[in-house]
Parts: C-alpha cells; sequence; structure tokens
C-alpha cells in the first residue's frame, strides 16, 4: 500500500521543526535551506518524516498517520457494504424512524431550544458554544503560517509588491496594490481566508512598494526573540511587525514589543534580518 499523501498542513509543522533546528544549531545554512525546499514541495508523509527523523524535537511536529484497519475491522466493513435483502432493509428503517421519533422529546426537553423549527414542527437542538470556541484559530504568528501567508499572497494578487503588511499575533493586514495610473490600494486582511476591509483609495503619504518575498522568515522570528528581551520592556511580547519603506529609504521591517503597562520599543531590522537600530523603552 502507498503511502499517504501530504497537506499544506503537514508540510508546514515539518518546516517549523527545520527553522527551529536551525535556530538552535542542528542544521548549517545549506542543510536547512535544502530541508526546507524539499519539505514545502513533498507528496508523501513518508518524505516529510525522512527530513525531520534525525531533529531533536521533531517528535513535537511528528505526522500523525491513520491507523490501518484490523483484519476483523476489514471484514466488518466489507460486510456492510454487502447489499441486504429488501425486508432487512425496511425493518431497519422502520427500526431507526421508531428510534429518532422516540428520541426527539428528549432532545427537545434537555435542550429547552425553541429558537429553530423545521417544517415538521420539531425543535432542533443548538450548536454547542464550547465547541464552537473549541476550534483553533485559522492563522497564528508562527514561521509555517508567514510562510502559508506569502503563498495565499501571491496566489490571491498574483504579486508580493504591498504598500505596507502588518503581522499581527493571530492576522496579517496588507495594503494590496491597486492596478492603475495613480498609486491607490486596497486593505485586505489574512486570518486564514481573505476579508476586502476597504476598497480602492488613494496611497496616503510617502509610503512606497515592499517586496515581502524579501522577508527571511527564519531570521524574523529570531529577531522577535531579540527585541522581547533585548529593548528593556518588562516582561515584553510582540505585538506585531511592520514591514514599510519611505521616501525613497531602504525598506525597514520593524518589529514591536509592549507589556500590559503600556511601555514599547521596537527592533527596526532590513526584511533579510540585519538590525539596522534598536529602540528601547524610555520612561
Amino acid at each position: 500500500m502507498g503511502d499517504f499523501r501530504a497537506r499544506d498542513a503537514d508540510r508546514d509543522r515539518a518546516v517549523e521543526t527545520i527553522e527551529a533546528a536551525y535556530v538552535d544549531g542542528q542544521l548549517g545554512d545549506a542543510d536547512r535551506e535544502l530541508r526546507v525546499s524539499r519539505a514545502l514541495s513533498a507528496e508523501t508523509l513518508d518524505e516529510l518524516t525522512g527530513l525531520t527523523r534525525d531533529l531533536q524535537g521533531a517528535a513535537a511536529h511528528e505526522v500523525v498517520r491513520p491507523a490501518p484497519l484490523s483484519p476483523a475491522q476489514l471484514h466488518a466493513v466489507a460486510s456492510d457494504r454487502r447489499p441486504a435483502r429488501t425486508g432487512l432493509v425496511v425493518a431497519g428503517v422502520v427500526a431507526a424512524v421508531v428510534g429518532v421519533l422516540a428520541l426527539v422529546p428528549l432532545v427537545f426537553l434537555s435542550t429547552g431550544n425553541s429558537d429553530w423549527t423545521s417544517s415538521t414542527g420539531i425543535d432542533a437542538p443548538a450548536v454547542s458554544s464550547q465547541a464552537a470556541a473549541a476550534e483553533p484559530a485559522s492563522f497564528e504568528m508562527t514561521p509555517g503560517q508567514v510562510r502559508r501567508f506569502l503563498r495565499a499572497y501571491e496566489k490571491r494578487f498574483g504579486t508580493l509588491e504591498a504598500f505596507e503588511v502588518g503581522f499581527f499575533p493571530q492576522r496579517v493586514g496588507v495594503q494590496v496594490p491597486v492596478r492603475g495610473a495613480r498609486p491607490r490600494m486596497e486593505r485586505w486582511t489574512w486570518d486564514g481566508d481573505w476579508r476586502q476591509d476597504t476598497t480602492a483609495a488613494a496611497v496616503r503619504g510617502p509610503s512606497q512598494r515592499v517586496d515581502a518575498g524579501a522577508i527571511d522568515v527564519r531570521r524574523l522570528f529570531a529577531n522577535i526573540e531579540v527585541a522581547e528581551q533585548g529593548l528593556d520592556v518588562e516582561e515584553g511580547r510582540f505585538t506585531h511587525a511592520l514591514l514599510v519603506r519611505w521616501n525613497g529609504e531602504p525598506t525597514e521591517l520593524n518589529i514591536y514589543v509592549g507589556n500590559e503597562l503600556g511601555e514599547s520599543g521596537y527592533l527596526s531590522t532590513t526584511p533579510a534580518g540585519e538590525v539596522q537600530r534598536r529602540h528601547p523603552y524610555a520612561p
């Protein structure tokens, strides 16, 4: 039996493992680049496992494979798929209907929900708010998710250029260029899906286009740690990062940290991750 096909989520987990191994010194530059490239193009789970098997901490990102069926389970599945006799089918349908009708009063009494009524007049239970709250966020500020955003942006707009890109813990905000003779842009948000926030408008101020594809994702996250620890912000945590360019100056990737007391600072870097200036908290 062939290996299982890899999903985008599997590839992202593998890339995160490789990046973490690179940051803590397990991999050199060339090895890291080769493994990331192969992980992003991997088609099967075996390929991803082979790229991370020898890395410390890889178990935390291990790909979960579907468990194979036992012979008894295979026999049961095969039996379920055999055509049944007409009499047995009718009997089964009747029994199912009787069972459902018997459960309706119990469902109605236990939920007490009368906001939705079907064509039969039977009240349906509401969706559990706890179950809805348990759903994971679609975007989190991780290396794999940032790469996913860059792929989605290029696919959606056919470019990696923007007037500004803002990375936040659970979303990305982009000023997307609009084609035309004059500089215009639309504001879009990515949180796992695209949402257009504004229609086309004139670009205000001296901002110029930036290339999001120039961001070194690994060094971005390394610099986030530097900013959190080296800007004199007590218990400072990453708040956002802005990719911007002003008045013909070089493009900047500014990383901001803050705390609950309103204290903040930022680290100014190039898109490639070279630190240009530090702006620590100043009372």
